[in-house]
């Protein structure tokens, strides 16, 4: 027989963070600057430990409202596109695409390792850094870890991952 898996779901007033984007679609269209005010929502699912629960919800919760309070009141820019390029000084972040520009002072900038700064992107920045902070406290019992980034009131992009 095998062991039953149990979830674990978060989900707090505090994992909302404002933030600005622009994304790309449809091969060339890029929209305009805007924002949105996020919700988070992080789910781990393995076996009950010694303890009997799966993990501890406060580690949890500690370490997606880290990445959600890193996010909040910032531009998120791709650090990986094609054709929106960033760049940097001692004092401006700069985005461009094709003849468009914006600058923004460093500090109300983060630069995230992605192609496109979806709400599926974030999901699976947010998760793979959840997942950094907590492997040491978590071992390696539990099965995946999933997070899904909610950018307008019921429009939210998911990543799933396996915990191994």
């Amino acid at each position: 027989m095998t062991q039953p898996l149990f979830r674990v779901d978060v989900s707090k007033e505090q994992f909302v963070f404002s933030a600005a984007h622009f994304i790309t679609f449809a091969g060339d269209i890029c929209e305009r600057l805007h924002g949105h005010n996020y919700a988070v929502r992080a789910s781990v699912e393995g076996p009950l430990d010694e303890n009997r629960y799966v993990v501890d919800f406060i580690a949890l919760r500690d370490a997606v409202l880290a990445e959600t309070s890193q996010l909040d009141h910032h531009v998120i820019l791709p650090a990986s596109h094609a054709e929106i390029k960033i760049t940097s000084d001692a004092k401006e972040t700069t985005a461009t695409f094709r003849d468009r520009r914006w600058v923004f002072p460093n500090e109300d900038c983060v630069i995230l390792p992605v192609v496109n700064t979806t709400a599926e992107e974030i999901a699976r920045v947010i998760a793979e850094r959840v997942m950094r902070a907590t492997r040491e406290k978590f071992g390696d019992a539990l099965t995946w870890l999933e997070v899904a980034v909610d950018e307008n009131a019921g429009q939210w992009g998911v990543c799933r991952m396996p915990w191994a």
